[in-house]
């Protein structure tokens, strides 16, 4: 979907949507720029503002955001950015921020605060542990109504920290994109791993299909990753998955207890990953908001993040067809009936006290359709046999 940034037609949208799209094209942002594509393509009268750099160099830009975390000077300064005037009133300005360092984008949109009825901002990771080291970047959003964070543990010290409300919320997925049915494809990929990979795991996997001729798809690069076009990425990670029977899943920053501390999160890998209906091994996260979210059977088979016996798990699995069966359908329909971008929008809109829009209805309606076909559905479509016979 291509950006909408004119807010000066004649029918004036309810909502603007503020994203960094253009500026920022790390591949952990995808997910975020894909709900606000969703907000603005199928749940509401929206419309997306989007900055763009002004020829700063990247030292001066650097700088900027250093100054951002310490000074609230840093706020009375143009960020060095390049957008289209917020020139009407909206009901509801919404700010989708993968990191803190982009509120420094909103000194840029002149008269924000007062053009949005309410302000709401979605902060995609935040952990405790950072909470006393960004003060005066805090400090900003103050100036919103509402604030989301979507990591239980980090919600309790935000809403301590700050003076407006905080609530937990968790990431949200494109399911019906995300959906293998109606047409299921074969599950052609045995086993998928990217990110935080285990050494033992990844080792004992490579011999596990090298010794039987299974497919184990992992990554084989390091260090920032950026994609040419957001849409393409995620439409391309979404029928991987689709063509993928297991999926690692472990907390978020498992390799980064630096960051993280005792904090145990899941990420958006764990949505993403239901909705295509890949079987998730890793992870049954100890807190209150995996339980709530992610509380259904076989929902994550639990295995180690060091896991050298990782190929006779997969073939014991493999010996169960009906089980994963079950699991696979019951994944996509919770993701359907429960983590829809629809359902985060929903709680943003009570939030800013907005009504649903009468696209969201359609949504709604077409995400319980395919649910119900999906728990009709028959497996076989997507069972995929591509290996040599594997050994007991």
């Amino acid at each position: 979907m291509q950006a909408k940034d004119d807010l000066a037609g004649d029918a004036p949208p309810r909502i603007c949507v503020l994203s960094l799209r253009e500026m920022e094209a790390h591949v952990a942002r995808a997910g975020g720029y894909e709900f606000e594509d969703v907000i603005a393509r199928d749940l509401d009268d929206a419309r997306i503002l989007t900055p763009r750099h002004a020829g700063w160099s990247p030292q001066r830009l650097g700088l900027h955001r250093w100054l951002s975390r310490r000074t609230p000077l840093a706020r009375r300064l143009s960020p060095g950015l390049q957008v289209p005037a917020l020139d009407r009133d909206v009901e509801l300005l919404f700010l989708s921020a993968a990191q803190l360092s982009d509120l420094s984008a909103l000194a840029a949109v002149k008269d924000w605060r007062r053009r949005s009825r309410v302000a709401i901002c979605w902060l995609q990771e935040l952990w405790a542990a950072d909470i006393p080291r960004n003060g005066r970047l805090l400090e900003v959003l103050n100036a919103f109504d509402h604030v989301i964070c979507p990591f239980h543990h980090s919600t309790g010290p935000l809403r301590q920290r700050l003076d407006v409300p905080v609530s937990y919320l968790p990431w949200g997925i494109d399911a019906l994109g995300f959906c293998p049915w109606p047409e299921p494809p074969a599950r052609v990929i045995d086993a998928y791993n990217i990110g935080g990979i285990s050494r033992t795991t990844h080792a004992a996997m490579v011999a596990h299909a090298e010794a039987t001729g299974r497919f184990y798809l992992h990554d084989t690069t390091r260090g920032r990753r950026t994609v040419d076009s957001h849409v393409a990425h995620r439409r391309n990670y979404g029928a991987t998955l689709k063509r993928t029977k297991y999926f690692f899943a472990h907390q978020a920053k498992v390799l980064r207890a630096d960051e993280r501390g005792a904090q145990e999160e899941f990420g958006l890998r764990y949505l993403e990953g239901t909705a295509a209906g890949a079987i998730l091994l890793g992870d049954r996260v100890d807190n209150p908001a995996f339980r709530e979210h992610l509380g259904w059977p076989d929902a994550v088979i639990r295995i180690p993040y060091d896991c050298p016996d990782i190929g006779a798990v997969i073939e014991e699995l493999e010996r169960q067809p009906e089980r994963i069966a079950a699991a696979r359908r019951a994944n996509v329909a919770n993701a359907l009936r429960r983590h829809d971008h629809l359902h985060r929008w929903d709680r943003v809109l009570e939030l800013a006290g907005l009504e649903p829009s009468p696209k969201m209805q359609a949504r709604r309606a077409a995400l319980e359709a395919r649910a119900a076909q999906v728990e009709a559905g028959d497996e076989a479509a997507g069972s995929g046999q591509n290996h040599k016979a594997a050994t007991a």
